[in-house]
């Protein structure tokens, strides 16, 4: 049993990301986003079934607010994963007959005044956990930056990665978003110097290394291989996938804080694909 070939994606759609869309809910930008996917496509709203978001967007709000009833549907909660698994599971789902179309779609807003926290609102509580126990009180600060500050200074203790390295990526990745229209960072380029100079977030952790926090929305349209074959797009047929969970956040009790869990979803996908690293002429990462 295997999904290589099953399944396709057969529309694509994106706004572009913006440091934020004031005025605007995460509803409606999902929305916004999956008429351009849905369109792309050739199908009408009436036509999708399946509906998969991101794990702050409850799937029944986003459907409703879309005027859709799909008969399977998700919220992903695997953080940066989120996306990839969306797509996974869609043609699981496809695969398994549970749906014929399914839209995966993940977006969000920044704007506090809609759809989020308002201003001088009373601090709700988090529920008891392991974070609140033994991590907010006495370990890295709050946010993903200081766990990644932790994971940097490891790395570089272990295999002496320097700081021009890592700056190095955030300069390659921004260069690539330079011609992009969608890109947040489109048209402003950044050196060396420009990242190494940048403050520290959470030392070794400089500003201009870390994710800016920014609003928009992407979608894409997943149904079987032979349905497919009708649509206006050329396939893009899913050959490979593959996912692994190990810890959370807490960085500090995993085994190894320099080893993750794409050692395990990273060789299932190529199994499944029937290809090997070398075969590879384009490769996308995370952050």
């Amino acid at each position: 049993m295997s999904l290589r070939g099953k399944t396709a994606i057969v529309g694509f759609g994106e706004i572009p990301t913006e440091r934020n869309y004031p005025g605007r809910t995460t509803e409606s930008l999902c929305t916004e986003v999956a008429r351009i996917a849905i369109e792309d496509a050739g199908l009408r709203k009436s036509d999708i079934d399946g509906l998969i978001t991101r794990e702050e967007n409850n799937p029944l709000d986003v459907a409703q607010h879309m005027g859709i009833h799909p008969v399977f549907a998700q919220g992903m909660t695997l953080h940066g994963a989120s996306g990839a698994a969306s797509v996974m599971v869609a043609a699981s789902a496809i695969y398994a007959g549970l749906a014929t179309n399914v839209l995966c779609v993940l977006g969000a807003t920044r704007d506090p005044e809609v759809g989020g926290a308002q201003p001088g609102a009373p601090r709700v509580p988090p529920p008891v956990s392991y974070h609140t126990e033994w991590e907010d009180p006495y370990g890295p600060v709050i946010a993903a930056n200081g766990h990644y500050a932790l994971l940097k200074r490891r790395h570089m203790h272990e295999f002496g990665t320097t700081d021009e390295q890592f700056a190095k990526i955030a300069v390659d990745e921004r260069f690539n978003a330079l011609l992009n229209p969608n890109a947040v960072w489109r048209g402003v380029p950044q050196t060396l110097e420009d990242v190494l100079k940048s403050r520290y977030v959470a030392e070794p952790l400089h500003l201009l290394e870390c994710v800016m926090p920014c609003a928009g929305a992407g979608a894409v349209i997943v149904t079987s291989a032979e349905r497919a074959k009708a649509m206006p797009n050329p396939p893009v047929y899913i050959l490979g996938a593959g996912g692994a969970a190990t810890n959370r956040s807490a960085t500090w009790q995993a085994p190894e804080m320099t080893t993750t869990p794409v050692v395990m979803s990273a060789p299932r996908a190529f199994q499944m694909s029937r290809y090997s690293p070398k075969d590879m002429q384009f490769a996308e990462f995370y952050d």
